[in-house]
């Protein structure tokens, strides 16, 4: 007697599974690396790292020199190095006292003045040595004044101006005398002169006033002492004029 068999259900496809690799991994391809950025350079103090998650590299602002900062010992310092530098350039470099102006020819500028102007002009003579003219003009002066000067060098070095003209103004004589106040007078070889002296003592005039709108006004000034300055007018007499 035949046995029968139960029916044999239907066989269902498998599904794949989830943790089946790839047939290009079974192939041996090798996985692809993910390109990793470039490093990013932040300023100090901000966070580092950035939004992929990169590594940020710090760098540190360039240190400052202490002479760039000027605080008071550098400037003190530099100070001090650049004042011995201009001793220094002071000590080596030559300096003059004084400038010496050379002699001018004032017996024939005054013989030329009396010439033109047919005034009585007058140079001191006979001085001897160390008595040297500097300056001769012929020129306006205080109050444009025509005005002949002469400047002398007295042995002592010490300077004389000689200031003759005609017709001269209260001006002319304030500034002559170099506004110093009467101070009586002084009698030389028989001519009598006004007197000013400077209140600080450092320069000393003679006046002599012409008469009338055609004498002649002489002033002797200068720092010279009074015994140089009675010798000066004690020697003025009139030159020859020129032609």
């Amino acid at each position: 007697m035949s046995t029968s068999s139960a029916p044999t259900p239907p066989s269902t496809p498998a599904s794949p599974s989830s943790e089946s690799t790839p047939s290009s991994e079974a192939a041996g391809a090798q996985p692809v690396a993910e390109p990793v950025g470039e490093p990013v350079v932040a300023p100090v103090g901000e966070p580092v790292g950035d939004a992929q998650g990169q590594p940020v590299v710090e760098v540190a602002p360039p240190r400052r020199s202490a002479y760039s900062m000027g605080s008071m010992p550098n400037m003190l310092r530099s100070l001090f190095v650049m004042g011995v530098f201009v001793l220094a350039l002071f000590a080596i470099v030559p300096r003059i006292g004084q400038v010496d102006r050379p002699a001018v020819d004032a017996l024939a500028k005054a013989q030329y003045t009396a010439e033109q102007t047919s005034w009585p002009i007058e140079l001191p003579t006979g001085l001897g040595s160390g008595w040297i003219p500097t300056v001769a003009t012929y020129a306006p002066g205080t109050d444009r004044v025509p005005t002949f000067t002469t400047v002398w060098k007295t042995p002592a070095g010490a300077d004389i101006a000689l200031k003759q003209a005609v017709k001269v103004t209260g001006g002319w004589v304030t500034r002559s005398v170099n506004a110093a106040p009467r101070s009586g007078s002084a009698e030389v070889s028989g001519r009598t002169f006004e007197r000013y002296a400077a209140v600080d003592g450092k320069q000393l005039s003679y006046l002599a006033r012409g008469a009338g709108d055609t004498g002649l006004t002489i002033v002797a000034t200068g720092t010279a002492a009074e015994d140089e300055l009675k010798a000066f007018v004690a020697a003025l007499k009139p030159v020859t004029p020129a032609g």
